[in-house]
């Protein structure tokens, strides 16, 4: 089996591809970035370097998608690649993730069609496509929850959507659509890409460190639902392999809202919060009141019916993580701190 990924050296796709080669011998993947891939991709990948063809690619460069398509004829495509959210970016570029995130799905989408090779494309959008979401609401929600996003990369996503909708429709493309938020786990790191960092990164580090971690007083307040990149590759590898899935939107995550002061037990990582810690000198602030939309929890029951997916159990994706971190990292080599998300 052929894949081709876009956004190859990215954090998730990083830990997909590693996963999928694993588990399916036969399988080889062509791995497009915009950039080169750095040594902790490639030592991520080791093992399964061999099966792994790494080229340079703009998303947004027809004539180059085409060329690679044409050359390496992938039977399935898993498009990673997209300008992630960097409140910065928007004030700076806000068309920037017009252009790569719409644009640039449409010219792969494009490619992929005319290859003649390619019987299915698995979009990667976000949790960002819900926005806000409901203050009032409490239980999980589902892939029909309304579209409402609220910053220019949600609307960014929202509109890729609405394009690998129409591309299946009008050419008979089977193009499923992933939606999840707040991952974690292997492979996780500050790049050009990727600035903001997530809350168990961040545990990992003090983890690491043997050190507490500075939040903000309300951070203990507030809950997430989390997911592993690795429980979240699984889900892909079964986008990429299951017939008839169809072109349906599939949430990834843990289903669940874990109160903040739980994860960090998981971690086994203390957490310190005076007062008079504010946003700017604490490594994590998270707002209490954020608990619908983007921020809420998700029902994965769809995931469950059509793929057989379900996510391991939070201390399990936690467990695995620890131990990856400790073997991977010590305290002089971890990176920079970069926000949370």
């Amino acid at each position: 089996m052929r894949v081709l990924v876009t956004g190859a050296c990215g954090f998730v796709m990083s830990v997909f591809i590693r996963r999928f080669l694993q588990e399916h011998e036969e399988a080889r993947v062509l791995a497009l970035d915009v950039g080169e891939p750095d040594d902790a991709w490639s030592g991520h990948l080791a093992d399964v370097a061999g099966r792994v063809d790494v080229e340079r690619c703009d998303v947004r460069d027809r004539d180059r998608l085409a060329t690679l398509f044409a050359r390496h004829r992938p039977e399935t495509v898993v498009h990673g690649a997209t300008v992630t959210l960097v409140p910065e970016w928007e004030r700076e570029d806000p068309g920037r993730f017009l252009d790569v995130n719409v644009m640039g799905t449409a010219a792969v989408l494009d490619a992929a069609r005319r290859a003649g090779s390619v019987g299915r494309v698995v979009h990667v959008s976000s949790a960002a496509v819900y926005g806000a979401g409901d203050p009032g609401r409490t239980e999980p929600q589902d892939e029909d929850t309304p579209l409402e996003p609220d910053d220019i990369y949600g609307v960014s996503k929202v509109a890729a959507e609405l394009v690998a909708r129409r591309f299946a429709s009008l050419y008979g493309m089977s193009v499923p659509i992933v939606r999840f938020t707040k991952v974690f786990g292997p492979m996780e790191r500050p790049t050009s890409a990727r600035t903001l960092m997530s809350l168990p990164y961040h545990l990992a580090r003090a983890l690491v460190a043997g050190t507490p971690l500075a939040v903000t007083p309300r951070t203990l307040r507030a809950a997430g639902d989390w997911i592993s990149a690795v429980d979240v590759a699984a889900a892909l590898g079964l986008l990429c392999t299951r017939p008839d899935v169809g072109s349906v939107a599939f949430n990834l995550a843990g289903g669940a809202g874990v109160p903040v002061p739980r994860l960090a037990e998981l971690f086994g990582v203390e957490l310190v919060a005076d007062p008079a810690t504010d946003s700017e000198r604490a490594v994590a602030d998270m707002d209490p009141a954020l608990r619908s939309g983007k921020d809420g929890i998700y029902d994965v029951g769809r995931a469950a019916r059509l793929l057989g997916w379900r996510p391991r159990d939070l201390a399990r994706q936690v467990g695995e993580y620890r131990e990856w971190a400790l073997a991977h990292w010590t305290p002089e080599t971890l990176a920079g701190p970069g926000g949370v998300t």
